[in-house]
């Protein structure tokens, strides 16, 4: 494949979306992630009145949050605040028309709804029910990070072309290399779909990536998204950024403000949910200089960045292999 290039045109600057803000434009971090998802630690930092407040504070006029399969975080703190959108980010592993599970964001639904198309994407596991049901009820709905596959998978990236022509909007995932959101670009490019810049947080760094577009509602503006009128914020993941948030989490683990003791969090790696887990339900409190060596480990090895070159590292060698699985796709 040619090497890939941004389209810099659909990305602002600073003065930029001062200006833009100025002219009547919103922004807004339309991925994030609360302590209802499966995968974020049970912090008080991260109950959705925290994060509502944060984006508030940060001048968001429209807030989401997109847990997984779940919307609970709604029923906890409101469905009807000001400038709240109701979201979710629901997985679905269609074998037969896709080959590995796929990400959607889908916003402004109801419980009646999201019941309906957890069904759906759970029992009938069929991406094209999903998307003629969105379609039906007029939802929003973004294809998130699109080369994105769960662990263990064997990603069809030649399908990914085909699956984003059914969708209005995709992404461009702050969690991503810059590879893979370049090519989302360039999809988006392709086809005229149009694309969002999103943190997907879920340590509460919301609003470091964002979007920007006009809309005194969120319909409006999620059609000025659609149809183009927008500019991004954008960011890729890189080793300092993945060490800050592997600092976060390792900090956010041995402190005293876990709350919702009950849950069990559940990443895609198992030593790492052990590990976790085990910490969360008081590991070593009967000896709290055990418990505090521990925690100087595991601060001096995520600070050191040794995890996250490690991981990127990898991701390099996946993308060598989607690039060679796509070499036969006509993308750009």
């Amino acid at each position: 494949m040619n090497k890939l290039r941004i389209n810099n045109s659909k990305i602002g600057t600073k003065d930029k979306f001062s200006q833009l803000l100025n002219e009547g434009w919103h922004e807004a971090d339309l991925h994030v992630h609360t302590y209802y998802s499966h995968d974020v630690l049970p912090s008080k930092f991260l109950d959705p009145f925290v994060l509502y407040e944060k984006a508030r504070q940060k001048g968001m006029k429209f807030i989401t949050f997109t847990d997984h399969d779940s919307m609970d975080a709604y029923d906890h703190i409101g469905w009807d605040k000001e400038g709240l959108v109701p979201g979710v980010e629901i997985k679905i592993k269609d074998m037969k028309n896709v080959g590995h599970s796929i990400h959607v964001n889908i916003y402004e639904l109801n419980k009646v709804q999201f019941k309906e198309l957890m069904e759906i994407a759970k029992v009938k596991k069929d991406i094209f029910a999903f998307v003629s049901y969105l379609k039906e009820k007029d939802l929003p709905f973004v294809y998130n990070h699109p080369y994105w596959y769960d662990h263990g998978e064997k990603p069809n990236f030649r399908v990914v072309h085909k699956l984003l022509q059914l969708f209005p909007v995709t992404e461009y995932n702050m969690h991503r290399v810059w590879q893979k959101n370049a090519l989302a670009m360039k999809l988006a490019e392709k086809y005229s779909k149009g694309i969002i810049a999103t943190t997907d947080t879920h340590v509460g760094d919301i609003g470091r990536a964002s979007t920007f577009a006009k809309g005194e509602t969120f319909r409006e503006y999620f059609q000025n998204i659609a149809e183009g009128r927008v500019y991004l914020n954008p960011k890729d993941l890189t080793t300092k950024m993945l060490r800050d948030e592997i600092s976060t989490w390792v900090e956010l683990i041995f402190s005293l403000d876990v709350v919702r003791l009950e849950k069990v969090v559940h990443t895609q790696i198992r030593a790492l949910n052990y590990f976790i887990n085990w910490f969360l339900r008081g590991a070593f409190e009967d000896y709290p200089l055990v418990r505090k060596a521990a925690e100087r480990f595991f601060s001096s090895l995520a600070k050191s960045g040794a995890p996250a070159f490690c991981y990127l590292e990898l991701q390099n060698v996946l993308v060598y292999k989607m690039n060679r699985q796509l070499r036969t796709v006509e993308i750009i």
